[in-house]
């Protein structure tokens, strides 16, 4: 194989990031073949996939470039989202798909098993499938899919609850997903130049680290990606924008420190609570704060409490640290689509 090398992105939510999951041996069997290939995974542990446009554009800041990208975005609790619908989920998957052109990137999509627990209000694994189908996009279906493949009681002897392999079952999900990984890589390019669907809205990042000057700044290595957080203690802080933005979030941390925040907004006055620790901040991942369910609001800035401690949770792993703080990192915002 000769030429340029790719460089591949796999981003996606808990499943990316557990090492039990199918990332780790799948970079592993890819080095093996193709000793060239770089490959990086993105694991967001448990958001919605409205994070992963201004994600993918971090990570290709941090990372990147990139010249090929695989999303396992399905197995997110967006399916029982009570807001998804067949229109705003393929608005969603638009809109991840010119962020990767943007990138100058290629795209996969990969749908991985989940057994609902709770009502489904939107069928995202068929909206993912068609999509693909319609825009003749690569896609693995390692969910129903990977049950016709192996059988449903070999399938459940992989599984170590609704969502995540076992280390076995990350073992033989790799086993299926790299052949069609080294087709994926060994493309011609399809997606360069290419007219693609047009979202109404765009998912962006606006960093608060100018509002935030007095606050010193720590990076964190966040499950495969490295950011920059302001690092809040010993009191509240105060994010005054020069203008309005659609704001759909507030990044920060989950970690060993963390404790009860109050975000206060600017203009609606709307307070929110915010709780930066949970049985999992022995390992430090990114958390987004949601503004109407991620449907965004108007924002001329905020007000964050200082932190207060938050006794009742308790920690799987892992000691809690003091001082009590909290890690803030940028805005997620919508930006109308200029024609």
């Amino acid at each position: 194989m000769t030429g340029t090398e790719p460089r591949l992105l796999i981003i996606g939510f808990s499943n990316v990031a557990t090492k039990w999951g199918f990332s780790i041996p799948t970079i592993e069997r890819l080095k093996s073949v193709w000793p060239g290939v770089e490959a990086f995974r993105v694991g967001l542990g448990a958001l919605q996939p409205q994070v992963i446009p201004p994600y993918i554009r971090t990570a290709a800041e941090a990372l990147g470039p990139f010249t090929h990208v695989l999303l396992e975005i399905n197995s997110s609790a967006y399916a029982m989202h009570p807001l998804s619908t067949e229109e705003n989920g393929r608005e969603l998957l638009a809109d991840i798909l010119l962020t990767v052109q943007d990138c100058g990137a290629e795209a996969a999509f990969m749908l991985h098993l989940r057994h609902w627990t709770r009502p489904v209000c939107l069928d995202f694994d068929a909206l993912v499938s068609r999509f693909c189908a319609e825009l003749d996009l690569p896609i693995i279906d390692l969910s129903q899919g990977w049950i016709a493949q192996h059988g449903a009681d070999q399938v459940a002897a992989w599984m170590r609850d609704e969502t995540h392999t076992t280390k076995e079952g990350g073992e033989a999900m790799a086993e299926t997903l790299t052949p069609f990984l080294i087709d994926f890589l060994g493309r011609q390019p399809s997606l360069t130049g290419r007219n693609l669907p047009r979202p109404r809205l765009r998912r962006g990042v606006l960093s608060t680290a100018p509002l935030l000057e007095g606050w010193p700044r720590e990076r964190h290595e966040c499950l495969g990606l490295p950011l920059d957080f302001a690092r809040i203690d010993g009191g509240e802080a105060r994010l005054q924008l020069d203008h309005t933005v659609r704001a759909q979030g507030l990044v920060h941390m989950f970690h060993c420190a963390g404790g009860r925040n109050t975000v206060t907004l600017d203009p609606s006055g709307e307070t929110l609570p915010l709780t930066t620790i949970d049985p999992h901040s022995n390992v430090p991942r990114v958390g987004v704060l949601a503004f109407d369910k991620m449907r965004g609001t108007d924002l001329r800035g905020l007000t964050i409490s200082s932190t207060e401690p938050a006794d009742d949770v308790q920690l799987r792993k892992g000691v809690r640290e003091t001082p009590l703080r909290i890690y803030v990192g940028p805005l997620l915002t919508l930006e109308p689509v200029q024609d």
